[in-house]
């Protein structure tokens, strides 16, 4: 079931990628700029380089300016040249970062949506594998080499298997998100033959004629969790499909765990949903990303404040993104609870930040939150309250 930890590692990653984004906008314009400062090579009137190179100094100066201050760039002793170079560089870059914006945003909900299809992707992976262990056992010329295997039973005899495989629903909703392995039959067969055949514990399923129900979900249980979730060759290979595939892959396996084990339950095998309520998800997830950006400047300066001991250029990126993250979770979400946020956030320092980001992040939120609770500006309520004492 998705999760609000996984949410925030959505916001976060895109904000960082905006921010990539940012740089490289910033760096286009100014190679625009200075473009048009350049000597003309096909002129026969000699070109002033020192005051050429000094009016593209100027004009980056007030484009850089211009972005700082989020105000066209003014200057009444530049030229109308260095002024219009400065803007329509300034110009550029706000068209091409709100398109980034705007594209980074619906990237991020989906990549969250699409988590989805890892999930039908992984179950229809186990009817694949079925599959090929049927047409194994219904080889009829062997490679005389070939190490012998026990076709007592096989994966698609398998009762939580073949539930899976006449599952409609399933088939109608790969169908829909255009999910086949037809291209990857060659993995299939791979993953078939290296991973599944050369299994002691599936070997010795085959080994017997008859399996209980129980001793079936047993098998697929083992299939999902241990071959496929920790198998290198299959886990690689999803992670090549999506390559969110290390942070997605927790919520994949819950899914599956749970469809496997409604095949045995009292209304039948059934398909989980993604999440008990999308739409308090996708407002959590945007909102947190359009205020953080929206209230850029105010969080950067709460946490300036704090950070008047420290070497502001010498602090992580990263760092920075999940600290503005933090503050603005803190005070635009008054029913999750300070600690739950400050603890999140040091979580994601941990794992995706440098080794001392953790303890970093933890120290200036802390300190952070207590002036904003002192100051009334951090208001909780409801479940906000529940750990704030």
């Amino acid at each position: 079931m998705l999760n609000r930890r996984l949410l925030r590692i959505k916001v976060m990653q895109a904000l960082y990628a905006l921010r990539q984004a940012d740089i490289s906008n910033q760096q286009l314009a100014l190679d625009g700029i200075s473009e048009l400062f350049q000597p003309d090579l096909n002129s026969m009137i000699p070109q002033d380089r020192k005051q050429l190179e000094g009016n593209r100094q100027l004009a980056s100066a007030l484009f850089e300016e211009a972005i700082k201050t989020n105000q066209p760039a003014k200057d009444d002793d530049a030229s109308q040249k260095i002024l219009k170079a400065a803007n329509d560089g300034y110009l550029f870059y706000q068209n091409r970062s709100k398109k980034d914006r705007q594209h980074l945003s619906q990237m991020m909900v989906d990549e969250v949506q699409g988590i989805y299809d890892d999930y039908i992707r992984v179950l229809t992976l186990m009817n694949e594998l079925a599959r090929q262990s049927q047409i194994d056992r219904e080889r009829v010329h062997r490679d005389p080499d070939e190490v012998p295997f026990p076709f007592e039973s096989n994966l698609a005899d398998n009762v939580i298997i073949k539930a899976l495989t006449d599952f409609r629903p399933l088939e109608n909703e790969a169908l829909r998100r255009s999910i086949s392995w037809a291209d990857d039959i060659g993995f299939v067969r791979k993953a078939y033959r290296e991973v599944l055949k050369t299994d002691d514990t599936y070997r010795a399923y085959c080994e017997q004629i008859s399996h209980t129900p129980d001793e079936d979900q047993q098998l697929v249980q083992y299939l999902l969790r241990t071959l496929i979730f920790k198998g290198e060759l299959i886990r690689n290979y999803l992670a090549e499909i999506d390559l969110s595939w290390a942070e997605n892959s927790d919520v994949v396996r819950s899914l599956a765990i749970k469809t496997l084990k409604s095949a045995q339950s009292a209304t039948g095998l059934a398909l989980e949903p993604l999440t008990d309520d999308w739409d308090e998800d996708y407002f959590f997830m945007t909102t947190l990303y359009q205020r953080s950006l929206d209230n850029n400047g105010e969080y950067e300066s709460l946490l300036t404040e704090q950070l008047q001991n420290w070497d502001l250029q010498r602090v992580a990126q990263l760092d920075m993104i999940i600290l503005k993250l933090a503050v603005c979770e803190m005070l635009n979400f008054p029913g999750i609870p300070v600690k739950v946020t400050i603890n999140e956030y040091i979580e994601l320092a941990k794992a995706y930040s440098t080794p001392k980001s953790g303890k970093f992040v933890n120290g200036i939120l802390d300190n952070l939150s207590t002036k904003l609770t002192n100051t009334g500006k951090l208001r909780k309520s409801g479940r906000g309250l529940l750990d704030n004492k």
